[in-house]
């Protein structure tokens, strides 16, 4: 079996090939080549007749001088008029005949050197788009990196306070092993929820948690559980942060973006009264 580099090796033929300036039996060869699949060598060649295409549209168009074609029609009515020209004399026998040297054509290098330049900006634009796509991945991630940073000091930083409020959720399904804590900082209001085994929400849904005043849900905030992760932590503001002013917490599965009141089942629910 051929390795890749043996497969490609007739990737230099591609320019030749596409210019007519293969022998007969390289032809036969390169065709033979292509035939076995090379797709390096296919994706060449479609590259390069593609940058044939555009070579008319990189010749500058000029409008010819003026009085071009008078001059033209003038040379043509002084030649008919000139008598014809007497024959050359044929050389005698002996005598070698001065070869005139022809200057060898130079179609194929200008079409060649163009063909590579419009390839080489190609490869230029396709080597910066790339640059450009992993430069804005590597922010993108770099800007997550930095939000679970913020997150999880923003969470150790309410764990590590001395007075905090620590409420068991319950799950109401007798069937499911998910449970919830609520930890909150009263003075400024601060609250990680943390969930266990909750099942991951479809991706018109997301899980909602109200704080319980005066028997009424007030809307606290939304957050995410996917298949990924098990363990959810989220860190929220709670409206009001005294514990005689909090009756109980509660988590239902609402529509993305969250509602003003609870329209789903509740989930995980606990009370602190």
């Amino acid at each position: 079996m051929k390795t890749e580099e043996q497969r490609h090796s007739q990737l230099e033929l591609c320019i030749p090939y596409v210019f007519g300036r293969l022998n007969p039996g390289n032809r036969k060869q390169f065709e033979a080549h292509l035939e076995t699949g090379c797709e390096q060598c296919k994706r060449e060649l479609s590259e390069l007749y593609e940058a044939i295409a555009l070579l008319p549209l990189l010749l500058k168009q000029e409008a010819p001088p003026s009085g071009l074609r008078q001059r033209i029609l003038s040379r043509l009515s002084s030649k008919r008029s000139e008598p014809p020209r007497a024959a050359k004399p044929i050389p005698q026998r002996g005598v070698v005949e001065a070869s005139v040297t022809k200057a060898p054509p130079r179609s194929w290098y200008l079409y060649a050197s163009i063909v590579m330049g419009v390839l080489l900006i190609i490869s230029l634009l396709f080597f910066l788009n790339d640059q450009l796509r992993t430069t804005g991945e590597l922010e993108k991630k770099l800007t997550d990196l930095q939000a679970q940073i913020q997150e999880k000091q923003d969470i150790l930083g309410i764990l590590q306070v001395q007075k905090v409020e620590i409420l068991q959720l319950a799950n109401m399904d007798a069937g499911s092993q998910a449970f919830g804590r609520v930890f909150w900082e009263p003075e400024k209001r601060h609250a990680v929820v943390q969930v266990v085994n909750l099942i991951a929400e479809p991706a018109d849904k997301q899980y909602q948690l109200w704080l319980v005043k005066e028997k009424k849900y007030l809307r606290v905030g939304e957050f995410d559980v996917n298949k990924e992760k098990s363990n959810v932590f989220a860190v929220m503001t709670l409206p009001v942060g005294e514990r005689q002013e909090i009756e109980g917490f509660a988590i239902t599965l609402e529509p993305r973006g969250g509602s003003t009141q609870p329209s789903g089942a509740i989930q995980l629910r606990g009370a602190t009264k």
